[in-house]
């Protein structure tokens, strides 16, 4: 018999309880962070129909999709009729299309956009949404990129004021702080500014997807490269040069948003970039975030085809993964599925390489990595009383587990450390006799009897 592959597939990951312990604080505090904000949870369906995500993310999105494969008879007469058509297309896209209908959600606002064009009359707008489910990409793997990861998401559908762009800023702050870094950077552009810099700078329509790939990369390979890679895409020297000097200005937003005006301040789509950033800066700073924590970005692009204002990325310093969330306006994509455009913004937060980021910092290093608050142990003698202890410690909410052999003392307090269990009940037949029980605080080692009927109360102050 064959053995049986035991790891998992590449690019996933199993989660055993130390780390699941922790994710969850962590995806706790982002539901307090939203919801304080007040946004509302939703849910979909892991499996989408292909056309509702296709034609959404752009040609690398697309080829990205995780495509489900037909089933039995629908599959039989795929088969057959594309032996019967020796013309038709058998290209990888072609043949994708023809065996497949149905795929794995590729991220969460496409599917947040089809749930608005579906129930839009069970909703009240403007919507705040916030969602946390896990998405698929058939990506190559590497250091900070899986195929099978989670996303949360907050999204406002309904409202096209700059207040909610700038209030996407501030939720990141707030999230970013309350993790503990400190040093992290919200990067905020503009996608009608970058197609009016575009434009100003006289970049060929046909030549404005290279143009906008290679800037994009100027934190990868720097302004020499951006600089050779403009060239190879044919743009004229002239046009490389204005676009150099705008990619690579530094400074504080507004100084950076005048300095830009003469370049692009006659284009109306520059007109407009510059406006709508300028405004989304002011609520920006109405809201308290921390001039040091965002920042205008000239180069800062965002792959994905359907946003349509501001853009966003974060990036925290001291770790090498990028990007850990990302986001932006998308006026026109709900649209594909409702036939009219509505104004909808949105935030996403990269929980995976937020996790590797935090590891990298050491910043999860005080976070609990079990659920159990205290341990009671077992003895042929204490049965009675160490079920009693259990059952009192739960019913004033301490989380209770109890050894379930009776083994030595020795072994019973070693399952308790080895688990990171903070507190254990220690049972001894004599001391139960007297109504007392004896509770060793594993963190500090140290102990103390105190009277049975006051434990679960000292536990509590103990685990304050």
């Amino acid at each position: 018999m064959a053995r049986i592959q035991t790891t998992p597939v590449k690019g996933t990951r199993d989660y055993l309880p130390r780390e699941l312990v922790r994710r969850n604080q962590v995806f706790q505090l982002l539901r307090e962070t939203f919801e304080r904000h007040g946004y509302e949870p939703l849910e979909t369906p892991a499996i989408e129909h292909t056309a509702a995500l296709e034609g959404k993310y752009g040609e690398e999105g697309e080829r990205l999709l995780f495509r489900i494969l037909k089933l039995g008879r629908d599959l039989e007469t795929a088969e057959r009729d594309l032996a019967a058509n020796p013309s038709a297309d058998r290209s990888a896209a072609a043949l994708a299309r023809t065996f497949s209908e149905l795929a794995l959600r590729y991220d969460l606002t496409v599917p947040f956009a089809r749930v608005i064009a579906a129930r839009q009359n069970d909703i009240v707008m403007p919507f705040r949404r916030y969602q946390m489910q896990p998405v698929w990409r058939a990506d190559r793997p590497q250091r900070g990129r899986f195929r099978e990861f989670y996303q949360c998401d907050v999204d406002c559908v309904g409202s096209a004021s700059l207040t909610v762009d700038a209030e996407m800023i501030a939720i990141y702050d707030e999230v970013y702080t309350r993790l503990g870094f400190t040093d992290f950077t919200i990067h905020v552009n503009n996608r009608s500014l970058l197609n009016g810099l575009l434009e100003a700078c006289d970049v060929e329509p046909e030549r404005r997807v290279a143009a906008l790939t290679a800037i994009d990369k100027l934190d990868k390979i720097g302004l020499d490269g951006v600089r050779n890679e403009l060239m190879e895409a044919g743009l004229t020297e002239s046009s490389v040069d204005r676009l150099m000097e705008a990619i690579g200005m530094s400074g504080a937003p507004q100084a950076m948003l005048d300095a830009l005006k003469p370049t692009v301040g006659a284009n109306e789509q520059g007109a407009r970039g510059l406006r709508e950033l300028s405004e989304v800066f002011e609520y920006v700073r109405a809201m308290g975030v921390a001039p040091e924590h965002y920042a205008f970005t000239v180069s800062m692009v965002r792959g994905l085809a359907y946003y349509t204002g501001t853009i966003y990325e974060s990036t925290v310093a001291g770790t090498n993964l990028g990007s850990i969330g990302s986001g932006g306006r998308y006026d026109r994509l709900i649209g594909m599925f409702l036939g009219k455009d509505l104004p909808a913004v949105g935030a996403s937060f990269g929980v995976d390489r937020i996790f590797v980021a935090l590891d990298q910092l050491e910043l999860m290093k005080d976070i609990p990595v079990t659920t159990t608050q205290a341990l009671v142990t077992l003895s042929a003698e204490t049965t009675r009383e160490t079920f009693a202890l259990a059952r009192a410690l739960r019913a004033v909410g301490v989380r209770t587990e109890v050894y379930p052999d009776p083994k030595e003392l020795r072994a019973q307090l070693a399952f308790a450390s080895k688990k990171s269990i903070p507190l254990a009940f220690i049972m001894k037949p004599e001391e139960l006799a007297r109504g007392e029980v004896t509770l060793r605080d594993l963190r500090a080692g140290e102990q103390e009897t105190t009277p049975l009927t006051e434990a679960p109360q000292r536990a509590l102050a103990l685990l304050e």
